[in-house]
């Protein structure tokens, strides 16, 4: 079954997932072979908020976009 999903909320996504890249690849660019298996499973969970964004409201969106754009703890 697919979902429809908005224009806007399609966008806030992108958006998402654009902060999110950021977040990964300062995480895979980290050298320290100790936090290695830490950024491994931080990354599995950012994409899985990628993954279930398409479930969450607008406004969840627009906070966890607002959250990584300013880069407080997630």
């Amino acid at each position: 079954m697919k979902i429809k999903i908005s224009k806007q909320k399609r966008n806030l996504i992108n958006e998402l997932s654009f902060y999110i890249l950021q977040e990964i690849e300062i995480l895979n660019n980290n050298n320290d072979i100790k936090k290695h298996f830490d950024n491994k499973i931080h990354i599995k969970t950012l994409l899985n908020v990628v993954k279930s964004s398409k479930d969450y409201t607008n406004k969840q969106i627009k906070t966890l976009i607002n959250d990584l754009k300013y880069q407080l703890p997630f």
